[in-house]
């Protein structure tokens, strides 16, 4: 064995040394090794193998990509969201965005307006990314509890418990119940430990543990002086417990100065000592008044701003802390202190005005005057002058203006003056009345200016005299001339007149309803129909026979028995 091993190491060398000899030989013969070649083949082959993998790689990380943007576009942008109700805010496109990197792309296609904050519920909200909807769900959620303010009580020993006893106020979206979750029984004059509890629509409690004192009168009572002390103040059964307190001790303490005083109670053999606290925190009461002076006045002081000032401690100081201003026209503000013994204060502002006397004085009294001709005036009966500062004033009066012998309208001129010069004046209206020769005159004179014919006399009442409703006062013919204006009364008494005076026969006549006038006249022997009204009803009616005359009146007529007939 061991000369067999010696043999295969003997045949190990020499292949050994037949290699080296024929690399010797071929790089004497240019050869290159074999070795060498093939390192060569291996490394481009590895070179392609490299880039195989690369290519592989490149291709992953494409198929990567792809299903990232895939998986990108697909995949859920929006959320749905809980809002507690109530909301007053307004929701918007980001409120449902998963995150803000989806915005720009993104919008909200739902209208929120209809959405209902107050009430719980349920909506559907439908968005889009990129032209893709989703839709999500909005939920109205009440997950808050009341806001409740409670409140121990005391009571008597008759008292039921009621769970609102011990709210003061309590406040929620929804609706509430409120409850006990115990109720003690009351029987003694103790205190009681009381679960209240406040629940709205959706389940949300809010609770506390309230204390009930159960007692006859209480512990302490604080009233202000000036306050009548009963024992409807004090006693919690007033009709069971009236006689426990003594009515002149009341008395004694409403009548007491400020501080604590005590009122001692017995029940059932149990001793209460109730303290009485007198205050005084009130400030006087103060009423003041506004002034108003002129600028060469002073006031008296602060009491002239000081209507009234009353205090339960029956002593008030008060003060003027504004320095007035009297060279200063106009309204400045002035401040008056009330304060008691107790120190209470209290600051009120009253209004003085200054300003210059620039008014006259006023004058009263002058109402119209009427007389007859030649009558006397007394122009200062029931006349006045008063100033708001001087008082009663003297006047003068200038009636050189009237003439009482003549018919007609005047006016007698009244003049008064104050202190400071200022001066009023004032006219009074006098009426002279006229008579019956004033009106003759009167007529006269326009006829006087006219001629015979009658149709010129008649157009010269149609065309001065406007027409209105006035029938002239009961003196027609000095009405239509003085005023120019009247009905067809008065252009028919007024034409008549100055038919008259220029010696035409004439006569008044009238429908028998009495709402048309007009005028008669006889010329050369025979009577027509004249008619001076300018009213538009009445076109201009020249000499007219009865029949004409019918034709124009609209189904009126008169009395043919009364007036002659015109042929």
């Amino acid at each position: 064995m061991a000369k067999k091993e010696k043999n295969d190491e003997e045949s190990k060398k020499k292949l050994e040394k037949q290699k080296q000899n024929n690399k010797e030989e071929k790089k004497k013969n240019g050869e290159k090794p074999k070795k060498k070649l093939n390192k060569q083949k291996d490394k481009k082959v590895l070179i392609k193998k490299f880039a195989f993998y690369i290519l592989i790689v490149i291709s992953i990380v494409e198929i990567v990509y792809a299903g990232f943007i895939l998986f990108e576009h697909y995949k859920r942008k929006f959320k749905s969201i809980d809002i507690e109700m109530g909301y007053d805010g307004t929701l918007t496109l980001e409120n449902f965005v998963k995150d803000k990197k989806y915005i720009n792309n993104s919008k909200l296609i739902s209208n929120l307006e209809g959405i209902d904050y107050m009430n719980v519920g349920e909506y559907t909200v439908v968005l889009s990314h990129d032209n893709r909807e989703e839709k999500v769900n909005l939920k109205i959620v009440d997950t808050t509890p009341p806001k409740v303010e409670f409140q121990d009580i005391t009571k008597y020993i008759d008292y039921i418990p009621n769970a609102e006893d011990f709210i003061v106020s309590k406040e929620d979206l929804s609706e509430m119940t409120v409850e006990l979750s115990n109720i003690p029984e009351i029987n003694e004059f103790k205190e009681y430990n009381v679960n209240v509890l406040v629940k709205d629509s959706q389940g949300n409690v809010t609770s506390k543990i309230c204390k009930l004192s159960i007692k006859w009168i209480k512990d302490e009572f604080t009233m202000e002086k000036g306050h009548t002390l009963t024992k409807e103040d004090l006693l919690y059964g007033l009709e069971q417990d009236a006689d426990l307190i003594d009515n002149s001790k009341l008395e004694e303490i409403t009548n007491s100065e400020i501080g604590e005083y005590e009122i001692i109670t017995n029940k059932n053999g149990i001793e209460k000592r109730t303290t009485i606290k007198v205050t005084d925190l009130t400030p006087p009461d103060l009423i003041l008044r506004d002034v108003s002076i002129y600028d060469d006045e002073k006031v008296s002081g602060k009491n002239a701003f000081i209507t009234s000032v009353t205090d339960a401690s029956g002593e008030v100081t008060t003060t003027m802390k504004t320095e007035i201003n009297y060279s200063k026209l106009g309204a400045q503000e002035i401040v008056i202190e009330a304060v008691d013994k107790y120190g209470n204060k209290i600051e009120k502002t009253a209004t003085l005005t200054i300003r210059k006397d620039t008014v006259g004085p006023v004058i009263s009294g002058l109402s119209a005057i009427t007389v007859n001709k030649g009558a006397t005036i007394d122009y200062n009966r029931n006349v006045s002058a008063r100033d708001v500062k001087d008082g009663p004033c003297t006047f003068e009066v200038n009636s050189t203006s009237v003439n009482t012998s003549v018919a007609g309208t005047y006016y007698a001129v009244y003049t008064s003056k104050d202190t400071k010069g200022n001066k009023t004046t004032s006219k009074r209206k006098v009426t002279v009345r006229h008579d019956q020769a004033d009106v003759n005159a009167l007529v006269n004179s326009i006829a006087s200016r006219l001629s015979n014919n009658v149709e010129e006399i008649r157009d010269y009442c149609r065309n001065n005299i406007k027409y209105s409703s006035s029938y002239g006062d009961g003196d027609e013919i000095w009405y239509g001339f003085n005023n120019w204006n009247g009905n067809c009364l008065v252009h028919a008494k007024c034409f008549e007149a100055l038919l008259r005076a220029k010696g035409y026969e004439t006569q008044l006549i009238w429908v028998t309803n009495y709402t048309h006038y007009w005028n008669l006249v006889k010329l050369n022997g025979v009577w027509r129909h004249m008619d001076s009204t300018p009213d538009r009803n009445h076109r201009k009616i020249s000499i007219m026979t009865d029949s004409q005359r019918l034709s124009t009146l609209s189904g009126r007529d008169w009395d043919h028995s009364n007036w002659p007939a015109a042929n």
